[in-house]
């Protein structure tokens, strides 16, 4: 037979179970408070505390521009928590410098700002008020300068943007070896593109709609002795 166990024991192993839930309850407590308290010492110290403020700003893919000139046009705010930096706002006054295709910002503790710029690259230059306006591939006049450099240079009057993406479109089509005989380059129109080359031959390109092809057809039109060298139907092309 099954002896009966002693009274006590059954006190004894309520007793235990309760100060095993006591305890765990105080773990439990403990270890929420710890983390409560991290959190807090966390948002005071990236929002509220002296420590982890901007104190420089980085700048990374700068050329044309200097890191000065991106600083100052940033306003990034010194002494500022870097949490509480209006990221956005400074990469749109970066953004708004006419040499900046695409700027992003961000933040690298303990205190720096960092601005990493990607700059316009310049396509063509045309003339303009005595010196040459440096355009980019989506035809935007992003610099002025003095003197020009070693791109194309187009005569063209017009701001009207399309026009000169679609110049953009055109020069970044030409082969290096036609790019080089380049001597003069008209856009008067959307579909009155057209330029000379050494030896005083003209070429008539029209549009920029299907560059890649006109400028295939050119490279073995050039092969045929001629002064005129028309592209601007591709698949039907005329020399004279």
């Amino acid at each position: 037979m099954t002896q009966p166990l002693p009274p006590g024991v059954f006190a004894k192993a309520l007793q235990e179970r309760r100060v095993r839930h006591r305890r765990r309850r105080v773990i439990g407590w403990s270890v929420g408070g710890g983390l409560l308290l991290l959190f807090v010492a966390l948002v005071y110290a990236g929002w509220f505390s002296p420590w982890l403020t901007a104190q420089r700003v980085e700048v990374h893919g700068t050329s044309l521009l200097t890191p000065d000139e991106v600083v100052q046009a940033a306003e990034v705010e010194m002494d500022v928590p870097l949490l509480s930096q209006d990221l956005a706002a400074v990469r749109g006054r970066v953004a708004a410098l006419p040499e900046v295709r695409d700027v992003t910002v961000g933040t690298q503790f303990p205190e720096t700002v960092v601005i990493d710029v990607t700059e316009r690259a310049v396509v063509y230059q045309r003339a303009r008020d005595g010196g040459v306006d440096w355009v980019d591939s989506d035809g935007v006049v992003f610099r002025h300068t003095d003197d020009p450099t070693g791109v194309i240079q187009v005569e063209t009057d017009t701001d009207d943007q399309r026009l000169l993406a679609d110049v953009a479109t055109v020069v970044l089509a030409l082969p290096d070896d036609v790019s080089a005989k380049v001597r003069s380059f008209q856009a008067d129109a959307v579909d009155q593109i057209e330029f000379h080359i050494s030896g005083g031959r003209t070429v008539v390109w029209g549009s920029a709609d299907e560059s890649e092809l006109k400028a295939q057809v050119l490279t073995a039109l050039l092969t045929v002795d001629a002064s005129v060298y028309d592209v601007s139907a591709p698949l039907h092309p005329t020399t004279k």
